[in-house]
Formats: structure tokens, sequence, C-alpha cells
């Protein structure tokens, strides 16, 4: 047995008997049998090992029956005793047991061989963008069991057929899960696609079959993939082959929808993918955007402006950013106001039509249906410019003097120095404790970008206000939209300073010329004496 497993020159007989087989030299010899690999020989002579126990058995059960028989016969005779008679019928009994058992040892032997045989392969695993926007991964499944080790499972088993052994090979309810990596770590997995998992309720020998699901982590360029049938699971690691349709690359955006102040620059995230595995170049593209809004694209770490992404078999991904700059003066028109553009990646043969639908819509936005007909990936981005609310307020002199017991007046400019319509403009006095004043008018309801409005505020100090300087705050505030706008304050100071009493002044002027006269003349008739 040993050199008919080594030698394929020498056939196996059924009973185990070894013939060596004598070739023959003839004009038309027959093609070689194909040579049995080492786990067909290793099947083969486990399985005729487990059908030479059962033929052993079956001989054991064979002669304890005799025995037993003999034995019942010579017991009616009396030659032999009860107990020798129950001997026989214990040995006949065992030698059955022992039989029943090679037939099972046998059949599954033959089971595990067969199950050893079945096998589902991966034939395909590729991601690819649907037409909404979705990425699909498809993988396909065939049913590779292999036929000649199943026939060498099943070797002295009568009338065994091709049909009949294919028929054993097919695969019943086999479960599919597909695992991706979680974690920046690699080491943490999770079921990433939808339906989560799947169960295939056959699959017949030879036959393929494609399953496609929705990739919840459409980053994943790798996934595992488990198949459970008989039993047993299998993983297949797989790295997903990438398939474009129409070879373009999809563009995204996080920040879609972004506010900008005028005078700022603001960035649009763009992460650019191409399922393809050729290398090509595309063009950057920015279509419906104003004219007085320059933009550019930009590399993020180095922030290299530029107008063109390639994509090679290695490289499938790209991340830039559009920039943005808003000028500081830009028609009202746009100003608070939604602002739709699209960016697009085409390839070099498209800009010829996007330059002829650029010239045809020169003076108006293109619509999006145009926009849908260009070879190119696209997204669309919206933007809201937002102007700038400042007041200032305008004094041509922040000092004032005046008497005990008076008032005062004096007028200021509110300017809007922004570039928003202001409205409910509202002056302010922080006057000191127990003075009044009002303002004139009290309010404006609306002051236009780069215009003013003209105030008056008269000032009462109480007439017990005693002589100093007192300071009046001025403030206002205004409205843009929700947002309140406040410029900052100013300082007006007022000196008091006490009444003049003319009549009072002359008398003591008139008393004090009377004495210096009278001193000088005392002086004069001094001397004379």
């Amino acid at each position: 047995m040993c050199l008919a497993l080594l030698c394929p020159g020498l056939a196996l007989a059924d009973e185990g008997a070894v013939e060596p087989q004598v070739e023959v030299d003839q004009p038309s010899a027959a093609p070689a049998a194909r040579q049995l690999t080492k786990e067909e020989l290793l099947n083969r002579l486990s399985t005729r090992q487990a059908r030479l126990d059962l033929e052993r058995a079956d001989t054991q059960m064979e002669s304890a029956r005799a025995d037993y028989e003999e034995t019942q016969r010579l017991f009616e005779r009396r030659i032999v005793t009860l107990d020798v008679l129950r001997k026989s019928k214990h040995d006949y009994d065992e030698a059955v047991l022992r039989h029943e058992q090679a037939k099972i040892q046998l059949e599954k032997t033959r089971l595990e061989f067969l199950k050893d045989a079945t096998l589902v392969t991966i034939v395909d695993a590729k991601k690819y963008r649907s037409a909404d926007g979705r990425y699909i991964v498809a993988v396909t499944l065939r049913n590779d069991s292999d036929l000649n080790r199943a026939k060498s499972a099943m070797e002295g088993q009568q009338d065994v057929s091709d049909q009949w052994l294919t028929g054993l090979l097919d695969i019943n309810n086999i479960l599919i899960t597909m695992l991706g990596q979680t974690g920046t770590t690699g080491l943490a997995e999770a079921i990433v696609v939808d339906p989560y998992q799947r169960i295939v309720p056959a699959l017949r020998h030879g036959e393929e079959i494609t399953l496609e699901y929705e990739l919840l982590r459409r980053d994943l360029d790798a996934l595992t993939v488990q198949v459970e049938y008989l039993g047993d699971r299998h993983d297949y690691p797989v790295f997903l082959r990438k398939e474009a349709s129409g070879d373009l690359p999809t563009i995204t955006s996080t920040q879609y929808a972004q506010q900008g102040q005028l005078g700022t620059r603001i960035r649009y995230d763009l992460e650019l993918e191409r399922l393809g595995d050729t290398e090509q170049s595309f063009s950057l593209i920015v279509l419906n955007l104003p004219s007085a809004i320059p933009f550019a694209f930009r590399e993020p770490r180095s922030d290299a402006r530029i107008t063109q992404v390639k994509f090679t078999e290695e490289i499938s991904k790209a991340s830039l950013d559009l920039e943005v700059a808003l000028p500081a003066k830009l028609d009202q028109s746009w100003v608070d106001r939604n602002i739709s553009f699209f960016v697009l990646v085409t390839p070099r043969s498209e800009l010829a039509k996007i330059n002829e639908l650029a010239q045809r819509y020169a003076n108006t936005t293109i619509p999006p249906e145009e926009i849908a007909t260009l070879t190119a990936g696209r997204t669309e981005l919206v933007l809201v410019p937002k102007g700038i609310g400042k007041l200032e307020i305008l004094v041509a002199n922040l000092f004032r003097e005046i008497k005990q017991g008076t008032s005062t007046t004096f007028r200021f400019t509110i300017m809007n120095a922004g570039t928003l319509a202001l409205r409910d403009i509202t002056p302010t006095l922080d006057l000191p404790l127990d003075w009044e004043g009002t303002l004139e008018p009290k309010a404006i309801e609306v002051i236009e970008p780069a215009k003013k409005a003209v105030f008056t505020a008269e000032i009462n100090p109480p007439p017990q206000a005693a002589i100093g300087e007192y300071t009046i705050r001025i403030a206002a505030q205004g409205y843009s939209g929700i947002d309140t706008v406040e410029p900052p304050e100013k300082d007006f100071t007022v000196r008091i300073v006490a009444k003049r009493n003319i009549t009072g002044t002359a008398i003591l002027v008139a008393v004090l010329i009377i004495m210096v006269l009278a001193i000088a003349g005392a002086s004069i008739k001094v001397a004379r004496r």
C-alpha cells in the first residue's frame, strides 16, 4: 500500500492488494493519468483504512454470529451451559456494535474529506461610486470546491458519478460579513457595509455570485470578508479594486456653505477621489462665482497655488483648499445674499465646452441644468458675503465752558463707516447726576454706507451745580439685521465757571483808585513839609 501511494504507476485495488502495472510500448499510447496530489493520496489512505476497519468488523461480526448460532445449537442439546450461551450472545452483540461504529467512521471520514474539498473563493472585490453618489462595494464569490478531492474521499463507494459528487459539493446557507478598520491603530474592526450581513441560500459547484453593499466608510480601501459555511469561518482580507464610472473624480466639501466678512479670505476644504487605475490629469474650474470675487486653489501643506490635479494608480485621493478673497468693497446687490457656485474637476478635453458655456452666459449665472451636462465631477458651494457694520461719532469740539445757571448746546455727527445699511440708529447721553439733556432728532431710521446724520444735544446743568469740569459720555447703537452695532464712545467736557458781577467790580475798582489817589496826595503833603 505504501508503494502504491508513493508510485503513481501502481494501481490500488479495493481489497488493499498492490499489483504492479506492466507498461507495454504501443504505437498510440493513451495520455498519462493525472498525478494525485498529496492531499488526495492522504484522503485515499484514510478512506481505505476506514473501509478496511469496516471489512474487519464485518468479518468479526459474521464470525461472532456463526459462533453464537453454533452455541445455541449446543445449548439446545444441553452440551454447553447457559453462561456459555450468554457469553456468546454478548460477543456477538459487541461485534455488531463494532461493525456499526466502523460504518459510521467510514461515512464520517468521507464527509470530513468532502468538507475539506468544499471551498468558497473571492474572485473579485471592487468599490465604485453609484450615480446617486453612494459608494458601493461589489464582491464576487465562487464555489471552487475540488471535485478530484471529493472523488478520492468517496473511493470504494459504489455507483459514484461526477454529477452525484457535484451535487454533494453544493454549499448552502453561506453567511457573508464584511469588516473594516474603525480606529487609527488599525486594530478595531466593525461591520462597515449595509446591509450588515447577508445569507446566500445556495451556491452550486462552479457557480459565481456577486453581492453589492453600500460602503458606510467611504475612505476604506481594504476590507475583511468573512465567509461562514459548514460550521467553519474563513477570513479573507482583500484590497478593494477601484472602478470609476466615466473615469471622473468625485469632489466633496464638508464646509460647503460659509459666511465671510468683506475684506477677508475664507477657505473651502475640497476632497477629491478618483476610483481608477490609470494616470490622468484634470483641470479645476469655478463657475457662477461673481467676477468681482477672486479665488485660487491651494495645496494645504505648501499653500502652493494650483490649477490642475493629477491621479495615478497609487494616488487616488487629493485634498485641496479653495480660497475666496472677499473685497473690502462689493456691490451691495451681492452683500448678505446666498451666492451659489460650482467647483468642477474635469478632463482638459472638456475645457473648450466649458469656455463656450461661460461666454454664452457671460452676463448671468449658468443654469445648473447646463452644468449637469458637462463631463466633470462637481460640487455646489454657497458663499454669503457679510457687510461690515461700523458707526463713528464725530464731534468738532469736545470742550465747552459755561457759567453757573446757564445751559449749552452742541452738535455731533454719527457716520456709517461700514458697508452695510444700518437701521434704528439711536444716540444716548450719559449725564452727571441731576443734569438734564435732550437730543434732536432722537433716532434715525436708516443710515446708508458712507452717509452721516447730525444730532443736536441740549444740556441743562442744575442751577446749584458747583464750579468745575463735568464729563458727558456720548454713545449710540444701530442694527444690521439682528446684530447690534455700537461705535466707540466720546467724552464731551463741560466746565462751569462763576457768574461775573460788573457793578461790584466797578465799585471795587473806584475804591481802589480813590485809595491810591489819597495815598499819593498824603505822600506829597508830607514831602512838602
